[in-house]
């Protein structure tokens, strides 16, 4: 049997097409030529094995570098197996290098005639490149005497490489039909991949990494494969580990490179080498400067590469970057270096982008002209908010070579950048640095505010008030502006933290206002109407701590979806200015944003990223990350994942806070509701009191920001105090009502029905309902109907708690809220009712019509067009997309793909009816319920 072939369905149909005219009477020849590593021997062998069980004789030869001087050679090797002695194989003339005469080209190709008439034969030369001129020679006079006979002659030549006669191997060629000149190329992707199942009994470790670095090459794939040797990204770039040993595989796969370059012409292999070392925008000037060559030198060696299949004939690059980095590793330590430096000179000479030149310099042996730090520092400068990894290497490379003393205060303050991109809490102390040597006031107030946002960050709001209020101490005699902003930034740190500011260091009018009033939980319209000022352009910048007091503002105040919109926009901001710090906090607030919408997917994936964005740089249990904590927790509590509540909780916990800033109230409320869930009253009890005395020492009163008192209240009621925990809710429900917000009237609402009993839970209850079912709340509102539901089964009217809670069921599906759900399938249990199955999933809750109405209309399609396709109104299409908004909990056509993704691949959408697809409990834009009225 025949190896199997990979990627060569053509050419193994073109070789069979040979043999099969061979077997017929009809001489055919073939050629397959390639590159390097193409497979083109493999392609002979199989085609010798296939021969031979075809019942073919076949005769092989290989041609070899080092035979090529002997006359004769591939004529030896193929008609030694055949009977009788060939005459005058080694006569004089033949040794001396002389071309055989006609008498001797025909007899023996008499020879192979009167074999052929016996039995058909396949005649294979495998490195036509490689034969000696007088095998050449007739190897030609048998290709034009080949036609009539059962005799197929199938060779192969390497791309690029120098023949011993070129004018006789294109008289052999000619005799090559374009059908059977079979071209290999490197393999497709889906064929590299079969290969290296292949090699590996099935499996694909690294297929994708193993096909990229191969370029895939058969011979490279396999050989990379074989020695379970997987170059990293550094070392693809050309930043291997000195001294580092290759494999032996792989080092006979370069020594045969080497060859290969030897042989293709005297300046081939310095030319690849600097390609090597160049990788991108290689021209034949910088090579010539490189190794000493004269320019038209350079350009021959480089159009030799691209003739050998080693580098692309566009941009000069390697086709493979193994090889790449084989040849880069063939070079001295010292010699790339140097080479660096020159290449990083030539480049800047020509005025070449600076991308172009910092990776040379990065690997340079010195800085040698004033240029190099600056260039470095400048590209550090533009790095440093989107890749601080980087930015840090090019800083340090200027480091460790000297620093010019006029730019050694800008390498200090980007150092710094840098840190808090990577290790926050390593970048206190050399910004503490920066502050103690800053010369003037006004350098001290910028380093002192850099400071003071770094400490905050580490939840240290004492350590940051103390550093602005000792810069505020030396600026405010001498430049009444900056201590302004000292000022105010004192104020920031003072509502963080719930400190006393100096009176006269008091916040924007409108901001304090803001502040104020969301405190004491007054006029809630009031801060709704002031926060859409403040979020006006051009009186607070995204991403300020004023920008975010609105923002929490509109949120607390029962505007969730403008603040959406708001922190949205912030979140793609941050993105594009590339700190960490910033999309990481705009992240977790994105998140708080979703929880209180309902969307628990969207809440989750924020949470997620920023906790791990904040992880990389060491500041996860920190400022936002206490947010993004709390989110989670809460999330956890929603879907009814208690194991992971109980992990999220122990791990939050578990690090005593020095200093309860603002987002730990948050973590700690959340942590007091699952410690509850979790069977831990007294624990969870001491938390929410301590959130509580938090709150009330920092003057918050509004229920709308932290609910403890609610929370208190059902810790109460678990334990059976039901008498404390009716006060605390009416206090949560009094407050609300002052705040005005409905939806924190409707949670204070539940929580005091919840607490209650009788005629009061029903009636609390029923006006929680009613207060939330117009707002942009559906977690609330499903929970309220939840409430609901049961007052009216304990007071004996189950058939009105049935119709309330399979709508409670109904809404918390949509929702993927499966905490809510068991909680409301248990109820109807009780109430005489059962949870209808084919209501278990969000897809479920919409009929057929309306299914494919919205899949339609999910696929961008309009109304009208949705209306012409299924030959129904438009009023019925407008009738079952709302019909669908509600079920779905979503406020439009824009969240529909969330539910009905298109399949990778298809066309456009048929006309005719869907069929039923399952959708995700939980989408990743999870949906909501759209306002009423």
């Amino acid at each position: 049997m025949a190896r199997k072939l990979f990627g060569r369905d053509a050419e193994s149909r073109t070789v069979l097409g040979m043999l099969d005219a061979a077997q017929a009477g009809t001489g055919t020849t073939g050629l397959v030529e390639g590159i390097i590593g193409t497979g083109k021997t493999s392609l002979l062998r199989w085609a010798e094995e296939t021969a031979r069980e075809q019942g073919m004789l076949v005769l092989s030869a290989t041609a070899s570098p080092t035979e090529q001087s002997h006359p004769l050679g591939i004529v030896r090797q193929l008609l030694a197996c055949l009977e009788g002695s060939p005459p005058t194989l080694a006569a004089s003339q033949h040794a001396a290098g002389g071309l055989p005469d006609f008498p001797e080209l025909d007899a023996w190709f008499a020879l192979l005639s009167h074999e052929a008439k016996r039995t058909p034969l396949l005649v294979t030369v495998d490195g036509l490149h490689c034969a000696d001129p007088q095998s050449l020679l007739w190897l030609g006079y048998l290709s034009r005497r080949i036609d009539r006979l059962p005799v197929a002659l199938l060779t192969s030549q390497r791309c690029g490489d120098p023949v011993s006669d070129q004018n006789l191997l294109v008289e052999l060629l000619e005799r090559v039909s374009p059908d059977r000149h079979m071209r290999l190329r490197d393999l497709s992707s889906e064929a590299a991949r079969e290969l290296v199942a292949a090699l590996g009994e099935g499996t694909t470790p690294g297929a994708d990494t193993l096909i990229a670095d191969s370029g895939g090459n058969p011979y490279l794939l396999s050989e990379q494969f074989l020695t379970h040797t997987r170059p990293s990204r550094a070392d693809r770039t050309g930043s291997c580990a000195q001294g580092a040993e290759l494999p032996a595989r792989l080092r006979a796969v370069r020594e045969r490179v080497l060859c290969l370059l030897r042989r293709l012409s005297d300046h081939a292999l310095p030319a690849a080498y600097a390609a090597s070392l160049i990788r991108t925008g290689v021209h034949a000037d910088l090579v010539a400067e490189l190794y000493g060559m004269g320019a038209p030198e350079a350009s021959e060696a480089l159009d030799r590469l691209v003739e050998a299949g080693l580098l692309h004939g566009s941009d000069l690059t390697f086709r493979h970057p193994v090889l790449a980095h084989l040849l880069y590793q063939d070079i001295a330590s010292a010699r790339r270096a140097e080479l660096h430096r020159r290449v990083a000179h030539h480049r800047h000479r020509r005025g070449e982008e600076p991308e172009a030149i910092v990776s040379h310099l990065l690997r340079a042996d010195r800085l040698d002209a004033p240029w190099m730090a600056a260039l470095l520092l400048d590209t550090a400068r533009e790095l440093v908010a989107h890749d601080a990894a980087t930015a840090m290497k090019l800083i340090d490379k200027v480091v460790s070579h000297g620093v010019p003393a006029r730019l050694s205060a800008s390498a200090e303050r980007l150092r710094v950048q840098a840190l808090v991109g990577l290790n926050l809490p390593a970048s206190v102390r050399a910004q503490s640095a920066l502050v103690d040597h800053a010369v003037g006031h006004r350098e001290r107030a910028e380093e002192s505010l850099r400071l003071a946002d770094i400490l905050l960050r580490l939840d240290e709001p004492v350590e940051a008030r103390r550093v602005l209020q000792q810069a505020y101490r030396l600026v405010h005699p001498h430049d009444a502006s900056v201590a302004a902003r000292l000022s105010r930034h004192l104020t920031h740190v003072c509502v963080l933290d719930g400190g006393c500011a100096d009176p006269s260091m008091t916040a924007e009018r409108l901001e304090s206002i803001v502040l104020v009033r969301t405190a004491r939980g007054t006029g809630a319209c009031a801060v709704r109407r002031i926060a859409r000022t403040i979020l006006s352009v051009p009186r607070a910048p995204y991403g300020s701590p004023s920008w975010y007091y609105a923002v929490l503002g509109l949120l607390w105040a029962g505007d969730f979806t403008e603040a959406q919109r708001y922190v949205d926009t912030e979140a793609g901001l941050a993105r594009a200015d590339g700190r960490v710090t910033r999309i990481a906090e705009a992240l977790a607030v994105r998140g708080l944003v979703c929880l209180h919408r309902g969307l628990l997917g969207c809440a989750t994936g924020d949470a997620e990223q920023a906790l791990a964005m904040l992880g990389r740089i060491g500041a996860a249990r920190h400022h936002v990350g206490a947010l993004a904590s709390s989110v989670l927790i809460e999330v956890a509590l929603e879907k009814g994942r208690m194991a992971d509540a109980a992990e999220l909780v122990d791990t939050a916990l578990s690090r005593p806070v020095q200093s309860a800033t603002w987002w730990h109230l948050h973590l700690w409320h959340s942590a007091a509701q699952a410690l509850g869930r979790l069977g831990e009253p007294l624990r969870a009890l001491e938390l929410v009191a301590s959130c509580g005395q938090e709150l009330e020492r920092r003057g918050v009163h509004n229920p709308a920001v932290v609910p403890w008192r609610s929370t208190k209240a059902l810790l109460h009621a678990g334990m059976g105090d039901r008498a404390s925990a009716r006060t605390l809710a009416r206090q949560e429900v009094e407050a609300a009502r002052r705040w005005s917000a409905p939806f924190a009237t409707g949670r204070a609402l539940v929580a005091l029905a919840t607490v209650s009993s009788g005629n009061d839970a029903l009636r609390y209850a029923q006006q929680a309902v009613d207060v939330l079912e117009p707002q942009d709340a559906p977690l609330l509102f499903a929970r309220s109907l939840y409430v609901a539901g049961q007052g009216h089964g304990r007071t004996g009217n189950a058939a009105r708690a049935r119709a309330l809670l399979h709508r409670a069921n109904e809404v918390s599906v949509s929702l993927g809220a499966d905490g809510l759900v068991e909680q409301v399938h248990a109820a109807l249990r009780h109430a005489g009712g059962r949870p209808d199955p084919r209501k278990a999933s969000a897809e479920a809750l919409l009929t057929r019509s309306e299914r494919q109405v919205a899949e339609l209309a999910s696929r961008g399609m309009s109304n009208r067009t949705i209306a012409r396709s299924l030959q129904v109104s438009i009023r019925n299409v407008e009738s079952h997309l709302t019909h669908c908004y509600r079920k779905l909990r979503i406020s439009g056509r824009r969240e529909l793909p969330a539910y009905f993704p298109e399949d990778e691949g298809e066309g456009k959408v048929a006309p005719s009816v869907p069929a039923p697809r399952k959708l995700p409990l939980s989408p990743g834009v999870a949906p909501l319920r759209p306002r009423v009225g």
